[in-house]
């Protein structure tokens, strides 16, 4: 096959293929689409595959594929897509990937890669999707990401990820999906997430973030259960954003202890109690409230008897 060096278009996908991608496909030198997914290929990617120069996508998603993800891939600098997902892949991303500034496409789901993320990703100026989920990256998220300004889905979801979310995130303005649920993630939110654009999904649950949730009503009830920050004993919410909480969302979290309520539509209750007031204790304030007017009349009366008495007596 290998010989056919005209072929453009080779899709072998869901015929239950075994064995190994031979080494000589790197000969087909004008192939412009590879698709070998739903099989059962075993063995590794061959580091040939790099002299597929003319390929735009390539698909080996859905099988047994093992070992490294070959550096050689970075070699292929028309390619648009890249699926590897669902494979036993394990080793770091290779650096060389982040030579392939037109790709748009970059899945490595459901793998057993490692980090750290190498931060030549950067380099993928039209890269539209990114789906790293399910692989022990156990490393944190590189600030790198930020400059990723065509991401429109980026999940990170079961990759051990640890620190907190990068600021940086909250600049891609046309992100449409972010999942980093079931992370080691911490820190607090950061609140311009809720100020991107064309955010309708965003997935924080199972992670270790506190601090108060600092996103929009408006965000909130956009996104509706589509924000999912379950799962972050450390997060609490203000208490006009909790009470405002129904089924539609799943915004657990509880109001935050320093939080007070909306300020507009102030009364005289509202004022701050002076220097004095601070002072008295608080068991003086609740016997003070015990005592009817009534009482309180009679009681300076008795006052002011007390006083005249003690006066003619003098």
């Amino acid at each position: 096959m290998s010989e056919i060096t005209s072929l453009r278009v080779l899709n072998l996908a869901q015929n239950n293929l075994q064995g190994e991608i031979p080494s000589k496909i790197g000969g087909m030198f004008n192939l412009e689409q590879l698709d070998l997914s739903y099989n059962n290929i075993m063995g590794e990617i061959p580091g040939e595959i790099g002299g597929l120069e003319s390929l735009t996508i390539l698909d080996l998603s859905w099988n047994g594929i093992e070992w490294n993800v070959p550096s050689s891939l970075g070699q292929l600098h028309v390619l648009q897509k890249i699926d590897l997902s669902s494979n036993r892949l394990v080793g770091m991303i290779p650096p060389d990937v982040g030579k392939l500034n037109r790709l748009a496409l970059l899945d490595l789901s459901h793998n057993l890669l490692n980090g750290p993320i190498p931060e030549t990703l950067s380099g993928l100026e039209h890269l539209e999707y990114l789906l790293v989920d399910h692989n022990p990256i156990n490393t944190s998220i590189p600030l790198s990401i930020g400059t990723l300004r065509n991401l429109k889905s980026l999940s990170f979801s079961g990759c051990g990820l640890t620190g907190p979310i990068p600021n940086s995130t909250a600049t891609l303005e046309n992100l449409t999906a972010l999942d980093l649920d079931n992370n080691n993630l911490t820190g607090t939110i950061p609140p311009n997430l809720g100020a991107l654009p064309n955010l309708d999904q965003l997935n924080l649950s199972y992670n270790q973030l506190s601090g108060q949730v600092q996103l929009s009503e408006e965000f909130i009830d956009k996104l509706g259960k589509r924000l999912d920050i379950r799962g972050n004993s450390g997060l609490c919410t203000s208490n006009q954003t909790y009470k405002k909480q129904n089924s539609s969302t799943s915004l657990e979290a509880p109001v935050c202890l320093n939080t007070t309520g909306p300020k507009n539509d102030k009364t005289m209750s509202d004022k701050q109690p002076d220097d004095d007031e601070r002072m008295k204790p608080s068991w003086y304030h609740d016997k003070m409230s015990s005592i009817s007017p009534l009482q309180m009349n009679q009681k300076l009366i008795s006052l002011t008897l007390a006083a005249s008495f003690l006066l003619f007596v003098s």
